[in-house]
């Protein structure tokens, strides 16, 4: 892979851009041995995903569906979906984020995946001139654009950066698109007095339902000072940090913060925003770059 050495040679460099931050933490977090199995992955993904579109493409009915559902959706919910895709790129080129795979960004309900393939394909084959008439012919224009794709060296995947590279660049744009959509929030927000409104939030809801319960112990529950009493259930046990609260107590919390109310350690977040955040800084710290995004 090309960028390889470029990457390692600014490991220690002070101000890393976004795709060398990734390609640092790469190196640091996936062994050599291990790299030909992640490009394998990253090509069965990118399959995957090609063949869905291709499949819109060819089913007039599915791809109505589609582009109705992508039109219905407010611009804030667009966004949202987007950077939930271009999030999705950063969490397969580092398993290291999600080392069971778990993540419940790695895995779209139909709706939505087809949506996405559908904005992120729109927004790739966008241009003036080509978008000039009214109404654009999506499906004309999106059909000419994949099949100049497919008929490219990435499109071919000819070596291993050919598919590492789509996934690397749609990573390295999830933290600018972050920024803006925050400096947006921060906007919006500023007549209303919202502190939520630049991506802090509730745990996602797949991993509070995935907490597991065990019995009490005897010690206060430290966000309603009650105790847990030994022996009973009705106790929740957050990771990765290993605290434990009473249910409901826990449910209040986590529907409001990500973070563990005795150590602040953090569980994925619901919102987009505030998880691209998150695991941003776990990519500063795998990278050894001491200037992560706040």
């Amino acid at each position: 892979m090309p960028a390889i050495p470029m990457a390692a040679s600014h490991a220690h460099s002070p101000t890393l851009s976004s795709s060398e931050t990734i390609m640092a933490a790469l190196l640091s977090s996936v062994p050599a041995v291990r790299l030909p199995s992640l490009v394998r992955a990253l090509a069965a993904d990118a399959r995957r995903q090609r063949g869905r579109l291709a499949f819109l493409l060819l089913s007039p009915p599915h791809f109505a569906r589609a582009l109705a559902r992508l039109r219905s959706m407010p611009l804030p919910a667009k966004a949202a979906l987007l950077g939930r895709v271009l999030l999705r790129s950063l969490l397969m080129l580092l398993p290291a984020l999600s080392p069971d795979g778990s993540h419940h960004l790695l895995r779209l309900p139909t709706p939505d995946l087809d949506a996405a393939l559908l904005l992120v394909a729109m927004c790739d084959s966008y241009s003036p001139a080509a978008s000039s008439a009214s109404p654009v012919d999506w499906h004309a224009l999106l059909v000419d654009d994949v099949v100049r794709n497919a008929l490219s060296i990435s499109g071919l995947g000819g070596t291993p950066w050919a598919t590492v590279a789509p996934y690397l660049d749609a990573a390295a744009k999830c933290r600018r698109f972050a920024d803006v959509v925050s400096e947006d929030r921060a906007v919006a927000g500023v007549g209303s007095g919202n502190k939520d409104s630049v991506g802090r939030g509730g745990a996602s809801h797949a991993t509070v339902l995935a907490l597991p319960t065990a019995p009490g112990d005897g010690t206060p529950c430290a966000i309603c000072r009650e105790e847990m009493a030994p022996g009973r259930g009705g106790v929740c046990v957050l990771r990765p940090c290993g605290h434990r609260f009473h249910w409901p107590c826990a449910l209040r919390w986590l529907a409001r913060r990500n973070t563990c109310p005795c150590c602040r350690a953090e569980l994925p977040a619901e919102d987009a925003l505030a998880e691209t955040r998150r695991l941003w800084r776990a990519v500063d710290r795998m990278a050894g770059d001491s200037g992560g995004c706040a």
